[in-house]
């Protein structure tokens, strides 16, 4: 345990040095590229400790505290994006990347549904998750069903659409809402607390700054290399988004393999509705958001592989072998399709 942490901390500060330095080239991007799968590694095991030690510390139930590592292991992406988003010809890039990154939780959602299942068994869904996640869930499908319409109608007869910008207000107001929502039932619930030390605190503190500085790193250089290798709008943002949704995955994943299964579940639930109800409206209030026909397929795919992943929680409150396999192949399918496309456009 202290060899971890000792080598968690020098991979910290090597990675924030590297991260401050911002150097170009290939061996600085290789470099940051292994520095932050390195870290990222290390520090899931305490951020997932750190996060169960939260719950117990405030009586958050582990659905809660999934949502909460979520948003998270999403900031360095919705910077990052952010930042692309500023520049014109990353733009676009930045859009597809978000939408992608849903993509990617809900493809691994269904491979964690899979490992957790193929002995026999299912994954119960929380109550709590039922009552609220359902509901975000379909009203993501619906906004993006609608955005993709507006955007069909835009570019019929309008020739170069855009997203109006105070859709973006709808949006991050709704999850608002649902975060609200959420905390009220959590409240409501009054979970007894813990008296636990303070060491859980420490653990989710350096979790997430190897976190935090392992997405910068890992991003960047996925950016730099892409640039680099003039790669297709398309290509670059899948390479992106798979890189930037690495954190988030490594974190899923350690907290079922310790036994947290609510909680990984609700981090990659919550991952694949937060890149559409508020990273995407962020990207929108600061650019525009042009609805070409890359990004109108995203809206699409996330429509129907929500409603996919929505219709296996709500039939029987739990998630099987079988509804896994569909959940992973149905978001697979939406990536494939979406890569061809560029050589179609």
């Amino acid at each position: 345990m202290r060899r971890r942490l000792v080598a968690i901390l020098g991979l910290t500060a090597t990675g924030a040095v590297l991260a401050a330095l911002s150097l170009e080239g290939v061996m600085p991007a290789l470099t940051s590229l292994l520095v932050g799968l390195a870290l990222v590694t290390l520090s899931s095991d305490p951020a997932v400790e750190g996060f169960r030690g939260l719950s117990r510390r405030t009586g958050m139930s582990e659905h809660m505290a999934g949502i909460v590592s979520s948003m998270a292991s999403n900031l360095p992406e919705a910077v990052l994006a952010v930042f692309m988003a500023l520049s014109p010809h990353l733009r676009e890039v930045a859009v597809l990347t978000v939408m992608l990154a849903s993509a990617f939780n809900g493809l691994l959602l269904g491979a964690l549904v899979i490992m957790l299942t193929y002995r026999g068994g299912r994954v119960r869904v929380p109550r709590e998750a039922l009552e609220h996640d359902v509901e975000v869930m379909r009203v993501t499908i619906a906004f993006s069903a609608l955005i993709l319409g507006a955007g069909l109608i835009l570019n019929v007869f309008h020739g170069r659409p855009n997203l109006p910008r105070e859709i973006s207000a709808f949006m991050l107001a709704s999850y608002a809402g649902y975060l609200y929502f959420v905390s009220k039932a959590a409240g409501e619930r009054g979970r007894s607390r813990s008296s636990e030390g303070g060491r859980w605190a420490l653990s989710l503190a350096l979790g997430l700054a190897g976190i935090l500085i392992s997405a910068e790193l890992v991003s960047s250089a996925a950016e730099f290399m892409v640039r680099e290798l003039g790669l297709h709008v398309v290509v670059a943002a899948t390479v992106i988004a798979f890189a930037g949704s690495i954190p988030e995955h490594f974190l899923a994943l350690v907290s079922a393999k310790r036994g947290h299964v609510e909680l990984g579940v609700s981090n990659l639930v919550s991952g694949v509705v937060q890149s559409v109800m508020v990273i995407l409206p962020l990207l929108s209030a600061v650019a525009p958001l042009y609805l070409d026909g890359y990004v109108l397929y995203q809206f699409l795919a996330v429509a129907s592989t929500l409603w996919v992943t929505k219709k296996a929680i709500v039939d029987d409150s739990a998630l099987t072998l079988d509804e896994g396999v569909y959940i992973m192949m149905a978001h697979l399918l939406g990536i494939v399709l979406f890569d061809e496309l560029s050589w179609l456009m």
